[in-house]
Protein backbone atom coordinates (compact mmCIF):
# COMPACT_ATOMS: atom_id res chain seq x y z
CA UNK A 1 0.00 0.00 0.00
CA UNK A 2 1.51 3.13 -1.11
CA UNK A 3 0.76 5.98 2.01
CA UNK A 4 0.43 9.56 1.08
CA UNK A 5 0.29 13.24 2.39
CA UNK A 6 -1.92 15.65 0.35
CA UNK A 7 -0.41 19.41 1.49
CA UNK A 8 -2.79 21.88 -0.54
CA UNK A 9 -4.10 25.27 1.06
CA UNK A 10 -7.02 25.25 -0.45
CA UNK A 11 -9.99 22.59 1.20
CA UNK A 12 -11.41 22.09 -2.46
CA UNK A 13 -8.44 21.10 -4.36
CA UNK A 14 -8.01 19.16 -1.31
CA UNK A 15 -10.61 17.33 -1.70
CA UNK A 16 -10.63 16.66 -5.13
CA UNK A 17 -7.21 14.78 -4.95
CA UNK A 18 -8.29 13.10 -2.62
CA UNK A 19 -10.82 11.82 -4.74
CA UNK A 20 -9.04 11.34 -7.87
CA UNK A 21 -6.46 8.97 -5.80
CA UNK A 22 -9.53 7.38 -4.30
CA UNK A 23 -9.53 5.57 -7.68
CA UNK A 24 -6.41 4.35 -7.22
CA UNK A 25 -6.91 0.96 -4.66
CA UNK A 26 -3.06 1.02 -3.65
CA UNK A 27 -3.17 4.38 -2.71
CA UNK A 28 -3.80 5.67 1.07
CA UNK A 29 -4.09 8.82 2.21
CA UNK A 30 -2.66 9.17 5.81
CA UNK A 31 -3.86 12.75 6.00
CA UNK A 32 -4.27 16.44 4.87
CA UNK A 33 -2.44 19.85 5.74
CA UNK A 34 -3.21 23.46 4.40
CA UNK A 35 0.48 25.16 6.08
CA UNK A 36 3.90 24.56 6.95
CA UNK A 37 3.35 23.83 10.22
CA UNK A 38 0.78 21.51 9.87
CA UNK A 39 2.60 19.21 7.16
CA UNK A 40 5.43 19.04 9.76
CA UNK A 41 3.06 18.00 12.69
CA UNK A 42 1.38 15.77 9.93
CA UNK A 43 4.73 14.08 8.86
CA UNK A 44 6.23 13.43 12.18
CA UNK A 45 2.89 11.33 12.67
CA UNK A 46 2.28 9.37 10.18
CA UNK A 47 5.89 9.08 8.09
CA UNK A 48 4.27 8.78 4.31
CA UNK A 49 5.97 7.41 1.21
CA UNK A 50 4.78 10.35 -1.26
CA UNK A 51 3.78 14.09 -0.53
CA UNK A 52 1.27 15.72 -3.09
CA UNK A 53 2.47 18.90 -2.24
CA UNK A 54 1.37 22.40 -3.81
CA UNK A 55 3.71 25.01 -3.85
CA UNK A 56 2.38 28.06 -2.18
CA UNK A 57 1.22 26.98 1.67
CA UNK A 58 -0.20 30.18 2.89
CA UNK A 59 2.40 32.83 3.69
CA UNK A 60 5.29 30.07 3.14
CA UNK A 61 5.70 27.57 0.38
CA UNK A 62 6.44 23.97 -0.35
CA UNK A 63 10.52 24.06 -0.53
CA UNK A 64 10.14 26.09 3.20
CA UNK A 65 8.78 23.01 4.02
CA UNK A 66 11.44 20.24 2.07
CA UNK A 67 14.13 22.35 4.11
CA UNK A 68 12.81 21.43 7.52
CA UNK A 69 11.73 18.05 6.78
CA UNK A 70 14.37 15.25 7.99
CA UNK A 71 16.39 12.80 6.35
CA UNK A 72 15.46 10.52 4.46
CA UNK A 73 12.38 12.85 2.75
CA UNK A 74 9.06 11.18 1.18
CA UNK A 75 8.72 10.84 -2.26
CA UNK A 76 7.44 14.59 -3.65
CA UNK A 77 4.97 14.91 -6.43
CA UNK A 78 4.32 18.74 -6.93
CA UNK A 79 0.24 20.05 -7.65
CA UNK A 80 0.36 23.90 -8.63
CA UNK A 81 -1.33 26.20 -10.71
CA UNK A 82 2.40 27.76 -11.39
CA UNK A 83 4.36 26.70 -14.13
CA UNK A 84 7.22 28.27 -12.71
CA UNK A 85 8.64 26.48 -10.20
CA UNK A 86 9.23 23.54 -12.05
CA UNK A 87 13.32 24.34 -12.06
CA UNK A 88 13.02 24.68 -8.35
CA UNK A 89 11.28 21.43 -7.91
CA UNK A 90 14.21 19.87 -9.70
CA UNK A 91 16.58 20.67 -7.97
CA UNK A 92 14.52 19.09 -4.91
CA UNK A 93 14.76 15.77 -6.48
CA UNK A 94 10.44 15.99 -7.53
CA UNK A 95 9.40 12.64 -9.01
CA UNK A 96 6.75 15.01 -11.43
CA UNK A 97 5.06 18.32 -11.32
CA UNK A 98 1.48 18.49 -12.08
CA UNK A 99 0.28 21.55 -13.33
CA UNK A 100 -3.43 22.34 -12.14
CA UNK A 101 -5.57 21.62 -13.42
CA UNK A 102 -4.84 18.05 -14.07
CA UNK A 103 -6.69 14.62 -14.67
CA UNK A 104 -6.49 11.40 -13.12
CA UNK A 105 -4.51 10.38 -16.26
CA UNK A 106 -1.79 12.80 -15.53
CA UNK A 107 -2.23 11.98 -11.57
CA UNK A 108 -1.74 8.06 -12.77
CA UNK A 109 1.83 8.42 -15.12
CA UNK A 110 3.08 10.60 -11.78
CA UNK A 111 1.74 7.59 -9.44
CA UNK A 112 3.64 5.25 -11.65
CA UNK A 113 6.72 6.72 -11.60
CA UNK A 114 6.45 6.93 -8.11
CA UNK A 115 6.24 3.09 -7.97
CA UNK A 116 9.55 2.93 -9.90
CA UNK A 117 11.25 5.09 -7.83
CA UNK A 118 10.15 2.85 -4.44
CA UNK A 119 10.94 -0.46 -6.25
CA UNK A 120 14.45 0.70 -7.09
CA UNK A 121 15.50 3.92 -5.24
CA UNK A 122 18.88 3.84 -6.97
CA UNK A 123 17.83 3.76 -10.77
CA UNK A 124 18.15 6.86 -13.20
CA UNK A 125 15.08 8.02 -14.30
CA UNK A 126 14.03 6.82 -17.40
CA UNK A 127 15.79 8.66 -20.92
CA UNK A 128 11.80 9.49 -21.99
CA UNK A 129 11.03 10.91 -18.79
CA UNK A 130 14.08 12.94 -18.59
CA UNK A 131 13.35 14.56 -21.92
CA UNK A 132 10.01 15.30 -20.80
CA UNK A 133 10.71 17.18 -17.41
CA UNK A 134 14.04 18.49 -18.77
CA UNK A 135 11.37 20.46 -21.75
CA UNK A 136 9.00 21.46 -18.84
CA UNK A 137 11.92 22.90 -16.82
CA UNK A 138 12.98 24.91 -19.84
CA UNK A 139 11.77 28.17 -19.38
CA UNK A 140 9.16 29.21 -21.84
CA UNK A 141 10.12 31.38 -24.85
CA UNK A 142 7.54 34.51 -24.04
CA UNK A 143 5.26 35.68 -26.87
CA UNK A 144 6.04 39.23 -27.61
CA UNK A 145 2.43 39.68 -28.74
CA UNK A 146 -0.28 38.04 -29.73
CA UNK A 147 -2.63 37.51 -32.75
CA UNK A 148 -6.09 37.46 -32.44
CA UNK A 149 -8.83 37.08 -35.16
CA UNK A 150 -11.26 40.30 -35.28
CA UNK A 151 -14.02 40.24 -37.99
CA UNK A 152 -12.29 37.91 -39.99
CA UNK A 153 -8.73 39.70 -40.22
CA UNK A 154 -5.70 39.22 -37.90
CA UNK A 155 -4.83 41.50 -35.73
CA UNK A 156 -1.83 41.72 -34.41
CA UNK A 157 -1.80 43.00 -30.32
CA UNK A 158 1.96 43.83 -28.48
CA UNK A 159 1.77 42.54 -24.74
CA UNK A 160 3.01 45.77 -23.62
CA UNK A 161 -0.19 47.21 -24.66
CA UNK A 162 -2.34 44.64 -22.62
CA UNK A 163 -3.05 45.99 -19.60
CA UNK A 164 -5.11 43.11 -18.25
CA UNK A 165 -6.70 39.87 -19.49
CA UNK A 166 -10.02 38.16 -18.30
CA UNK A 167 -11.44 34.41 -18.67
CA UNK A 168 -14.10 34.38 -20.63
CA UNK A 169 -15.25 30.13 -21.17
CA UNK A 170 -12.78 28.82 -23.43
CA UNK A 171 -11.58 32.44 -24.79
CA UNK A 172 -9.49 35.46 -23.03
CA UNK A 173 -10.64 38.97 -23.27
CA UNK A 174 -7.23 40.92 -24.01
CA UNK A 175 -8.01 44.68 -22.46
CA UNK A 176 -5.86 47.37 -24.40
CA UNK A 177 -5.91 51.31 -23.38
CA UNK A 178 -8.01 51.48 -26.74
CA UNK A 179 -9.95 48.46 -26.86
CA UNK A 180 -11.18 44.53 -25.52
CA UNK A 181 -9.95 41.90 -28.12
CA UNK A 182 -11.33 38.29 -28.05
CA UNK A 183 -8.32 35.15 -27.80
CA UNK A 184 -9.52 31.70 -28.54
CA UNK A 185 -7.75 29.99 -25.17
CA UNK A 186 -7.49 29.52 -21.74
CA UNK A 187 -6.55 31.64 -18.78
CA UNK A 188 -4.62 28.96 -17.78
CA UNK A 189 -2.99 28.69 -20.82
CA UNK A 190 -2.29 32.10 -21.86
CA UNK A 191 -0.56 32.00 -18.30
CA UNK A 192 1.77 29.71 -18.91
CA UNK A 193 2.89 31.27 -21.76
CA UNK A 194 3.52 35.26 -20.38
CA UNK A 195 6.14 35.51 -17.97
CA UNK A 196 5.01 34.86 -14.65
CA UNK A 197 7.05 38.40 -13.07
CA UNK A 198 5.46 40.64 -15.90
CA UNK A 199 1.73 39.13 -15.88
CA UNK A 200 0.24 38.19 -12.78
CA UNK A 201 -2.53 35.69 -11.99
CA UNK A 202 -4.23 37.23 -9.20
CA UNK A 203 -7.70 35.21 -9.62
CA UNK A 204 -8.72 32.07 -11.16
CA UNK A 205 -10.38 34.36 -13.86
CA UNK A 206 -7.77 37.44 -14.03
CA UNK A 207 -4.32 38.55 -15.31
CA UNK A 208 -2.66 41.78 -14.95
CA UNK A 209 0.65 43.60 -15.89
CA UNK A 210 2.35 44.43 -12.98
CA UNK A 211 3.33 47.76 -13.40
CA UNK A 212 -0.47 48.64 -13.79
CA UNK A 213 -1.09 47.79 -9.98
CA UNK A 214 -0.95 51.44 -7.95
CA UNK A 215 -2.70 49.78 -4.44
CA UNK A 216 -3.61 46.86 -2.63
CA UNK A 217 -6.91 47.58 -0.32
CA UNK A 218 -7.53 44.68 2.03
CA UNK A 219 -10.81 42.78 2.08
CA UNK A 220 -12.68 39.98 3.97
CA UNK A 221 -10.82 36.26 4.45
CA UNK A 222 -7.57 37.71 2.74
CA UNK A 223 -8.79 38.81 -0.68
CA UNK A 224 -7.96 42.28 -1.38
CA UNK A 225 -9.20 44.88 -4.06
CA UNK A 226 -6.21 45.55 -6.79
CA UNK A 227 -6.47 49.45 -7.75
CA UNK A 228 -5.18 49.61 -11.82
CA UNK A 229 -3.68 53.05 -13.67
CA UNK A 230 -6.53 53.28 -15.75
CA UNK A 231 -8.72 53.57 -12.40
CA UNK A 232 -10.13 50.22 -12.89
CA UNK A 233 -10.43 47.57 -10.43
CA UNK A 234 -9.86 43.96 -9.86
CA UNK A 235 -10.49 41.44 -7.20
CA UNK A 236 -7.40 39.67 -5.84
CA UNK A 237 -8.03 35.99 -4.24
CA UNK A 238 -6.19 34.45 -1.24
CA UNK A 239 -5.14 31.63 -3.31
CA UNK A 240 -3.02 33.95 -5.69
CA UNK A 241 -2.11 36.62 -3.03
CA UNK A 242 1.56 35.21 -3.08
CA UNK A 243 1.84 36.51 -6.76
CA UNK A 244 2.25 39.85 -5.59
CA UNK A 245 5.27 41.76 -5.53
CA UNK A 246 6.31 41.33 -1.77
CA UNK A 247 6.30 44.85 -1.01
CA UNK A 248 2.82 44.79 -2.35
CA UNK A 249 1.37 41.78 -0.08
CA UNK A 250 1.54 43.41 3.15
Amino acid sequence: MLEAAIIEDEAPARARLKRLLGMHTDVRVVGEAEDVPGALALLRATRPALLLLDVRLGRQDAFTLLRLLPEPQPLVVFTTAYHQHALHAFEVAAVDYLLKPFDDERLARALTRVRARLADPDAPPADEDVRRLRAAWAPAAVPPRLVVHDRGRRVVVPLAEVVRVTACGNYVELHTAERRYLLRTTLTRLAQRLDPARFLRVHRSYLVRADQIVGVIPRAHGDAELRLRDGGTLLLSRRFRNALPHDLRG
